[in-house]
């Protein structure tokens, strides 16, 4: 049994970490702001214990980190402080991990080894803290997830709600998309097997589909006709600002696709799910009712 501290276990992927880890035997600690909320309460009736502070506290991150053998951990971006908040909370998860030779899972961004300014703040900052990694004498293991499968339960942005699926990109765009449960699953690996994983980097991706496709899709598991509606990128700014807009925009001038096939066969160990999988993976009932 391993002791792994999870960073942002009430989120979406720090929670798919915590789950996996508590499945597979080994004792968690939540790295949780609060322990009253909900989401914390929920990860205390799973049996995993909870550690209170921020990613801006480097004496309660020492305190919640010590004694562990491995931190699953991520920066949070769009914050107040923005870019720099976000590069501040992930040096010193680096440094803290460091400091007490855990083993670092940090999940970035896919493209996060390289030092080209994007325009989007979100990934420039995790190129930021990518280069600190490799400079800080700290065993670690970065994943380099792409765009999330579980955006599209965002019902504001997808309008799934509606009975359309909503998307910027042209409706034969591929886009590499990867789900929460498998950045869990190679995140897990990684923290199962340090002597294999520590020093390495890995993008990771679950499938490649167009926003055709994934309306196909999604009409077959809910029963019901989706179909595809593309968004004008001005009105995407207007919703979700110039950073968004431009991450799609690269989105659709991108020709730089994973080899899926051959990470999936490298990493064999992790349960891939195609975006088929998935979607039947989600409590349709409880999101669209909400």
């Amino acid at each position: 049994m391993t002791r792994v501290v999870v960073i942002g276990a009430t989120g979406k992927q720090g929670g798919a970490v915590a789950d996996l880890l508590v499945q597979r035997g080994h004792e968690v600690v939540a790295y949780v702001r609060s322990a009253e909320s909900p989401a914390a309460k929920a990860l205390l009736a799973q049996g995993v214990r909870l550690a209170t502070g921020d990613l801006a506290d480097p004496d309660a991150l020492q305190r919640a980190c010590k004694g562990a053998d491995a931190v699953f951990g991520l920066s949070v971006p769009f914050g107040e402080g923005g870019k720099d908040e976000e590069i501040a909370q992930g040096r010193l998860l680096v440094d803290t991990a460091a400091r007490l030779d855990v083993h670092l899972v940090y999940s970035s961004v896919r493209g996060g080894d390289r030092l080209v300014a994007t325009d989007i703040d979100h990934a420039d900052s995790k190129q930021l803290i990518e280069a600190h990694v490799r400079e800080r004498p700290v065993r670690a293991t970065v994943l380099g997830p792409v765009y999330f499968m579980e955006n599209v339960l965002n019902l504001g942005f997808s309008r799934l709600g509606d009975g359309i699926l909503a998307n910027p990109l042209t409706p034969g765009k591929p886009l590499d998309q990867v789900s929460v449960l498998d950045i869990a699953g190679m995140a897990v690996h990684a923290v199962e097997n340090p002597d294999e994983l520590a020093g390495e980097r890995i993008d990771i991706a679950s499938d490649r589909v167009t926003g055709q496709e994934a309306a196909r899709i999604l009409s077959e598991v809910l029963g019901r006709e989706i179909p595809y509606q593309q968004l004008p990128l001005d009105m995407v700014r207007q919703w979700a600002g110039e950073e968004v807009a431009t991450m799609f925009e690269s989105f659709e001038n991108n020709t730089d696709f994973l080899d899926i096939e051959a990470l999936h066969a490298r990493y064999p160990a992790v349960r891939w799910h195609s975006y088929a999988e998935w979607a039947r993976t989600v409590d349709w009932d409880r999101i669209l009712a909400g």
